[in-house]
């Protein structure tokens, strides 16, 4: 393909691009949006089917299985590991529950609902110490 047709065809790539925003903004039926603008739906799905095989191609490659990290945890030093559930006074209806970790003398909870990131930086902590 000469520089010229791929200019065109991105032009029009463009074009459509703004075309299909202006239908989706509208809130027309494809229909209704092709009649009004002179286009034919056939012209319409044609250059959605490319915009979107366009930009599928260029997406970047994802990851399908994220690796997963598990803590050796060593229970001969676990005192006793529970997970509780309680009624809290604010809400009776909603149960509460929490993971406690009682290890060498130092008790831990985590509540439900806990940050991610600060249940893994507590778990690093403890790998570290014990």
């Amino acid at each position: 393909m000469d520089v010229v047709t791929k200019t065109k065809m991105r032009f029009r790539k463009e074009q459509w691009k703004g075309f299909i925003q202006e239908r989706e903004a509208s809130g027309l039926s494809v229909a209704a949006w092709c009649k009004q603008n002179g286009f034919a739906q056939s012209t319409y799905f044609k250059w959605l089917h490319r915009i979107r095989l366009d930009v599928c191609q260029n997406l970047p490659e994802v990851q399908t299985t994220t690796p997963v990290s598990f803590v050796k945890v060593d229970t001969a030093d676990m005192t006793k590991v529970t997970v509780a559930s309680t009624i809290s006074s604010s809400n009776l209806a909603k149960p509460e529950t929490s993971v406690h970790i009682h290890l060498r003398g130092a008790d831990i909870t985590i509540p439900n609902g806990t940050n991610p990131k600060t249940i893994r930086a507590t778990l690093l902590a403890l790998k570290e110490l014990c």
